[in-house]
């Protein structure tokens, strides 16, 4: 197993870092909501672990049975990416079963509104008949 370059794992830990402290910005700012950030802390937190650690992360790749060590942050990378994907859609599913229930409610409380209307002038008209 081949060391990875210090210059490369320095690069890599100040990148994991940065995305933590990014995140962490976006949910103190209130633009990211604590349960879409745990994964996305998750990500950094695995890619700062397998860049301190790098004998760890080739240990691990090679119990799994993975030769080529780097294969296994892209295995990594891909899984996250699926799970967020996921994630999401559930969210977009979520959201368009609540939207359409807007929708009806809305357009039954229009319907309501427009029925008062037509009682109110028709109310009013007939008072101002009896009057006259």
């Amino acid at each position: 197993m081949r060391a990875m370059p210090l210059r490369a794992k320095i690069t890599i830990i100040f990148l994991s870092l940065a995305l933590f402290i990014f995140v962490l910005n976006l949910i103190r700012k209130r633009s990211l909501k604590i349960e879409h950030s745990v994964l996305w802390l998750g990500v950094s937190g695995v890619i700062l672990v397998a860049s301190i650690w790098q004998d760890l992360a080739d240990s691990i790749a090679f119990f799994v049975g993975i030769e080529y060590p780097p294969a296994l942050f892209l295995s990594i990378a891909i899984f996250f990416f699926l799970v967020i994907l996921m994630h999401f859609s559930m969210e977009l599913s979520k959201l368009k079963d609540q939207n359409k229930t807007l929708t009806q409610e809305l357009a039954l409380s229009n319907n309501l509104i427009k029925d008062l209307q037509k009682r109110t002038t028709y109310l009013y008209e007939d008072s101002t008949l009896n009057e006259g």
